[in-house]
């Protein structure tokens, strides 16, 4: 008798042991699928790497001063690289892929998805608290795909791992596989001019169609501003000095609104073949050179003026520009670029010579 229920006992404690054994290995794996996938120091990211199947490829490099440099040649834009960051630092497991959708997942997620690949810098050794011999390492890579049926998770997959999980957001309503962009266009810097007083040598505004308005703004020292006319290369005495710093004071933040290098070429062409309405071009004090040159947008269809009765046939709110050597086609707004598009008259109206 008492040896029946030694064996009982033997026999509980067997199957209450293989029971936690086996819940616990179920919540570890999901745990360090959680863990895996989030970065819990994004001040310590130094890079990262993004890359989809159409060859198609995103490298975001943290600057010494914090900063975000894009494929090593343009700024990253802020605003998007903390969004990019928080998510990096959030993203959860929701669930595992139902084993009945296992094959399908992977199949999509090996056909479409994005590779990304996180750098940090870390050290080579850690005892507690001290650290030697820092060093960058490649921390963490998974890949990135689909959103799911109820769009509020994302397929995924960590590099390593034997089965595709379903990535979230908590607090977010939707999935977060559209901030894991591959097109450059979704992380560049919208920035036209971000050039204070101090770092401005001499600014030209041109209209090439009224020469009369054209003129050079010349930074004397930092202690005044020089009004030169561009018809007659006469230096102005008379003008608004209030109105010409603040026109000049407008260079520290102009951005354009969208960019338009995917435009068709032969399109693209017909709107910049006739001469610009303006032309502007800062020359900065370490002799870097920036221009614009703007040019109307044709609305789709004219449209009538409520006051006069007049026909538009011109956009009023927004025009096109060439930016960076012309290399950039951008949208912008003219209530952004009229404060530095601002006629000879403009300063001088009103005033004698």
């Amino acid at each position: 008798m008492r040896k029946n229920r030694l064996t009982l006992i033997i026999t509980l404690i067997l199957a209450l042991l293989a029971g936690y054994l086996i819940m616990n290995r179920s919540k570890s794996t999901l745990h360090e699928g959680i863990r895996d996938f989030a970065v819990a120091d994004t001040a310590a990211i130094t890079k990262v790497f993004l890359s989809d199947k159409s060859d198609r490829s995103i490298l975001l490099t943290r600057q010494a001063d914090g900063t975000w440099q894009l494929n090593e040649r343009y700024a990253a834009h802020p605003e998007n690289i903390n969004t990019f960051l928080l998510t990096l630092s959030n993203i959860a497991v929701r669930e595992p892929v139902a084993r009945a959708a296992h094959n399908n997942i992977l199949t999509l997620l090996s056909a479409r998805s994005v590779k990304v690949e996180i750098y940090q810098n870390t050290h080579r050794i850690k005892l507690g608290k001290y650290k030697w011999f820092p060093v960058e390492k490649l921390t963490k890579t998974y890949y990135v795909g689909d959103a799911t049926m109820d769009n509020n998770g994302t397929y995924a997959l960590l590099e390593g791992a034997d089965a595709p999980v379903v990535i979230y957001m908590p607090g977010l309503r939707g999935y977060v596989a559209t901030r894991y962009s591959t097109l450059e266009n979704d992380w560049r810097e919208h920035t036209v001019f971000n050039k204070k007083l101090p770092e401005i040598d001499h600014i030209l505004v041109e209209f090439p169609s009224h020469p009369e308005e054209s003129y050079k703004v010349i930074n004397r020292e930092n202690t005044r501003l020089e009004l030169v006319r561009l018809s007659d290369n006469k230096t102005l005495a008379a003008y608004d000095t209030l109105q010409l710093m603040s026109f000049v004071n407008a260079f520290r933040n102009i951005r354009y609104e969208a960019l338009f290098n995917d435009m068709e070429t032969e399109r693209r062409d017909s709107i910049t073949s006739p001469v610009p309405m303006h032309v502007i071009t800062l020359v900065a004090k370490d002799g870097s050179k920036q221009n614009v040159k703007t040019y109307p947008r044709m609305l789709p269809e004219p449209e009538i003026d409520v006051f006069d009765g007049s026909t538009v046939t011109f956009d009023r709110d927004r025009m096109y520009a060439l930016i960076n050597d012309d290399e950039d086609f951008v949208l912008i707004q003219y209530f952004v670029f009229d404060k530095i598009l601002r006629p000879l008259s403009f300063f001088t109206r009103g005033r004698e010579e």
